[in-house]
Formats: C-alpha cells, structure tokens, sequence
C-alpha cells in the first residue's frame, strides 16, 4: 500500500528547500536575486541611491582623513620643536614691546636652544618697479627679521641669498616664492639683484625663498611674504615694534617645560608682562581636533544620501509588497510562517544593501583617491571609511527594509489570495 504523503515541511511551503548547512540561506539569497531582477528598473534605481550615499560617506571620511593628514604632516615638517611667544593685549591696554634685550634672555634659558624677532606689518608694492614702468600694485604682508630667523625657521633661498648679520642695516629684502609670483610682470618675477620699492626706499633683492607651507604658529605667511632687516623695518611699516619672538627647544627638552620657562621669565618681576606661548603640540593637538570635527560633519553629510537611498530601498519593498500580495497569500496557504516572509523580503532589503555598499565603497574610494591626487596630497586609505560606510549601508537597508517585510508576514492569506 502506499504510504500518505507528508505535508510539506516549512522551508518547501515558502518555496525554499531546507538544505543542510547554509543550503536555506543559499536558497533565500537566489529568490532575492530571483525578485529583484524581476523588477529590474526599480531595482537599480534604489542600488543607485545607496551606491551614491555609501560612496559619498566613505569618500567624505576619507577626504577629511586624507586633509588632516596632510595638514598635520606639513606641520611636522616644518618642526614640531617650535614655539612662539607673542604679546597678550589685556583690559590695561597694550604692553610693552618686546626688546632684542629679550631675545638674547630667551635664548640664554637652558630650555631655549634659539630665538629670533619678528615684526610683522602689511604694505602696498607696485610690480614691475625696477624694471621699467609699474604696472599696478599687490598687498602683501612685510616681516622685519634678522639672519637666524630663516636658520630657525629652516627657510633656504631657492635663488639668491640670505643676507648675513653684518648686512642687517642694508637695504636687502629676501622675497617669498609666492610673493616673488605676485610681483612678477608678464610670468617673471623680480630677480636677485633687481630692485623693488618700500615705504620710498629702493630695495635690492638679495634672495628668493623656496616654496614653503603656511605654518600657523607663526603670525605670517612665509610664502608670500618680503622680508626685510629689522633694523630697517621702520623705514617700511609705522612702527615696527617686535610683535613676537619665535623659538626653538633643544630636542632632549620637553615642549611643555620649555613654555613654562618662557612664560615664568616674562612673568618675573619688576617688570611682568601678559604674554601668550604657544608650543607645536599643543597646535597639532587642536588642529587634530578641529579635523575631526570636520571628519564627523563629512560623515553625517554623507549619512543623509544614505538615508535618501534607504528610502528608495522601502520604496521598492513596499512596491513589491503589493504585487505580490497572491504569492504572498499563496506561501501562508500552503504553511509559510510569517517569520518566513519576513526573512524573504528582509533577504531582497538587505541583497540591495550589500551589493549597494559594496559598489559604493569601490566608487567612494575612488572619488577620495581622485581628489587627493588633483589637490596635490598622498592618499591614505582610512581605516574606519569602507567598514563605517558598509555597515552603515547594511543598516539603513535592514532598517527601512524591515517595514514592508512585516507588513508583508501581516497579511491575511484569504484577503492576499483574492487580491486582483
């Protein structure tokens, strides 16, 4: 005789054979595909909306890291052993000027291994002087400063020199790359031995300096700065006053002793005076977190395109939901669980989610590298960019998936099975 047929176990109710091992999961995964490439158009519209917004997250992230690295470096590069002193302007008005008497006294502190002036000022130069007639003028910031500030700076002449401590009271200016650009007249700028006009004395050109980064310890940007001898820096600017004196710790001395002895000998009677010094650790450590704010508020741009392709995503499973309302029917008929239609449709959320993040991550990472390399920096991979965009894509299908799918597993079998 033969014996009953056996109803049909869960996983052949919802269409989907009970293998062992991962052989449900390789079966759910093929129906997912199955599905979504049978709504092929809504399908890549939703992909495209997390393509773009796992992208935009992972290239934001990397392009923010990719910035405080290069910021940090070029700091670095110039010396983290630096420190700057400068006058603190208080309610009583401002304090006295800082002296060459000064600098010779830092310089003797066993924590100071050199010093130098620096007065700062903005001045009107006219291009072409010395070359025939002007042809217009450029803003550009003056430094009055002495021989050992370039050697404590480490700026070098790319053309030309530096003029030497007993040609301090000459009429030498030394000229920024940047300002020798500025200046220049048809593409050539003013060369060594030429002269050019401030505050109404001829000034010989004696050097130009090479290409340098902006350092923000220091009041000035040296590229595109001229630079003068102090003792001749009130012929150019009103004034003339040092405004701060920038030093150099010996390596085997701590940058925060080194602040503290600067600040205790301007502190010392009988004549104390409010000053303010600022290290290089202390300035990378507040550009680093200045960069990660930035770094977060990229994420969180980058994060709302995500959200914009999650809610395609709910879009395509609500869709889905309802023209499948007789399969749907027809699976709880035949002794689908609700959990089982939960885990179908969640199945089709999260195939999107992951080939959606996974195009994504490649096009973020190549839009960072592209950028990097047009803004002149060293691309460097962020360890938290592909994982922290993968996983936030995986999430925001799951999330929005997870609402048609129990709307779905919600259905009445009779009322889906007579839906036209």
């Amino acid at each position: 005789m033969t014996p009953p047929a056996r109803p049909p176990a869960d996983g052949a109710a919802n269409g989907i054979a009970d293998g062992p091992g991962g052989g449900l999961l390789r079966d759910l995964a093929a129906d997912a595909f199955r599905n979504l490439c049978a709504v092929r158009q809504r399908s890549l519209l939703a992909l495209l909306g997390i393509v773009i917004g796992t992208a935009a997250v992972i290239a934001l992230i990397n392009i923010g890291d990719n910035a405080r690295h290069h910021a940090l470096s070029q700091f670095q590069a110039m010396g983290t052993d630096l420190l700057t002193v400068r006058r603190e302007f208080s309610a009583l008005g401002q304090p006295p000027a800082f002296t060459l008497d000064d600098v010779a006294a830092l310089a003797a502190l066993p924590e100071i291994a050199a010093a130098a002036p620096l007065a700062v000022g903005g001045l009107e130069i006219g291009r072409g002087q010395g070359r025939g007639q002007g042809r217009g003028r450029v803003s550009l910031g003056i430094a009055g400063v002495t021989a050992d500030f370039f050697r404590l700076t480490r700026l070098t002449a790319a053309d030309g020199r530096i003029w030497s401590p007993g040609e301090a009271r000459q009429t030498w200016v030394v000229l920024g790359s940047g300002a020798a650009r500025q200046l220049a007249i048809d593409g050539a700028p003013p060369a060594v031995g030429q002269w050019i006009r401030l505050g109404g004395y001829n000034y010989t050109v004696s050097g130009i300096l090479g290409p340098t980064v902006a350092n923000p310890l220091l009041p000035i940007d040296t590229d595109n700065a001229v630079f003068v001898p102090l003792e001749g820096m009130r012929r150019v600017v009103a004034g003339g006053e040092i405004a701060s004196i920038v030093l150099r710790k010996p390596a085997e001395v701590d940058d925060r002793a080194a602040g503290a002895a600067v600040a205790a000998f301007f502190a010392a009677p009988p004549r104390p005076r409010p000053v303010a010094v600022q290290t290089a650790r202390q300035m990378i450590a507040a550009m680093g977190e200045q960069m990660e704010v930035y770094a977060l508020l990229l994420a969180a741009v980058g994060g709302i395109s995500l959200v914009v392709g999650g809610v395609g995503v709910m879009n395509v499973m609500l869709t889905s939901v309802v023209e499948r309302r007789r399969e749907i029917g027809l699976r709880l008929a035949l002794g689908a669980r609700p959990r089982d239609i939960r885990a179908m449709f969640l199945t089709e959320a999260t195939a999107l989610s992951v080939v959606g993040g996974g195009l994504g991550a490649l096009l973020g990472l190549a839009a960072a590298a592209a950028y990097a390399r047009s803004a002149g920096w060293d691309f460097i991979l962020s360890a938290a960019g592909p994982p922290l965009g993968i996983g936030m894509s995986f999430a925001v299908g799951l999330f929005f998936g997870l609402y048609p799918a129990i709307r779905a597993s919600r259905l009445d079998p009779i009322v889906a099975l007579r839906a036209e």
